[in-house]
């Protein structure tokens, strides 16, 4: 029986929490021993994130210890991984000293404030023997991964342009506000512009070249417009969290093909051709729990995870680092 930790307990910890729950009742082998980062007070209660409310109030939390500290939890406990939800800043602190004493790491995105801290897990992981995976969870994703497929084998004919937005309100919900300090977080770059990035990476590779211009109207780093530079390949991307507080979140990509254009949005495809329109069938179980799925297998079964690449997701970082250096500095930044 394997046993874990969740170690931060915000939005996406309870949220992990609730799909592990289920998927151990329909394995059973791994338990949940210990929490950090909430108290007995207020760790049942429901919370609202952008994917909806969740509810833990029928999970048995009696045999749970509860710590206020990562490290002693890792001291005391007798884990064999941990779930890490903290926020940004603290990624790679904690899964250098998770993996060093032992343990398999699954991390939030993004990897690292740096490309250094990327490389610094992966070199935690590779000498200690232990798996770490990084929550980039749009690549478990059933509309991401078919696009990935039609790009992959030439479905519609050869990608010829593609663009990317992501629009949010400002995030003002963040524990002493960390999300807005882009020391902390990396700004809207690197807590949600990231997710199109590392889409962009997984779809087309590191690109020749990118020029990036940001905003600074309400917080620092609040947008982010790229073009990516290609051989005959255009892409553009646009992430804004500065929007107003009733503004609904959106997020989409358009992809030109040869024969096609492909619309996904809302989790939905839409593929546009000459003589018709349809919308393929995607596979219906939510990305996060496929993304947890994955890193049980890769953990307890040893079945490892091609969309986990770590060097690949160092990658996406890099480039998203790059897009504040282009914008910091008026320069184009070549790879």
């Amino acid at each position: 029986m394997y046993k874990y930790a969740i170690v931060g307990f915000g939005g996406l910890g309870k949220l992990h929490l609730s799909n592990l729950e289920k998927l151990a009742k329909q394995r059973g082998d791994f338990k949940l021993v210990a929490i950090c980062g909430a108290d007995k007070s207020s760790f049942q209660k429901n919370i609202k994130i952008n994917l909806g409310e969740i509810d833990l109030s029928l999970i048995d939390f009696s045999s749970c210890n509860f710590y206020n500290n990562y490290k002693e939890l890792i001291e005391k406990e007798n884990l064999d991984f941990v779930i890490s939800t903290l926020p940004t800043y603290l990624h790679e602190e904690f899964a250098i000293y998770a993996l060093s004493n032992g343990l398999h790491v699954f991390s939030e995105k993004p990897m690292a404030l740096s490309v250094e801290g990327c490389r610094n897990m992966i070199k935690a992981a590779n000498e200690n023997n232990k798996k770490l995976m990084i929550g980039h969870c749009l690549r478990f994703d059933g509309a991401y991964s078919l696009v990935k497929d039609y790009i992959d084998n030439n479905t519609f004919g050869r990608v010829y342009r593609a663009e990317f937005i992501r629009y949010s309100q400002l995030p003002v919900w963040s524990w002493d506000n960390w999300l807005l300090d882009p020391k902390r977080s990396g700004g809207c770059v690197l807590d949600m512009h990231i997710h199109d990035v590392d889409l962009i990476n997984w779809y087309f590779g590191k690109p020749k070249s990118l020029r990036s211009v940001t905003t600074q109207k309400k917080t620092e780093l609040e947008s982010v417009f790229t073009q990516y530079f290609y051989n005959d390949l255009f892409v553009i991307s646009n992430a804004d969290w500065s929007m107003p507080q009733t503004f609904p979140f959106e997020a989409k990509c358009i992809i030109n093909f040869e024969k096609a254009t492909v619309v996904l949005t809302d989790g939905k495809i839409t593929v546009h051709k000459d003589d018709e329109t349809f919308c393929p069938e995607i596979n219906s179980e939510h990305y996060f729990m496929e993304e947890m799925r994955s890193f049980l297998d890769y953990v307890i079964c040893d079945i490892e995870c091609e969309k986990t690449s770590l060097q690949s997701i160092c990658d996406s970082v890099s480039i998203a680092l790059s897009e504040i250096e282009s914008a910091s500095k008026g320069i184009t930044i070549c790879f």
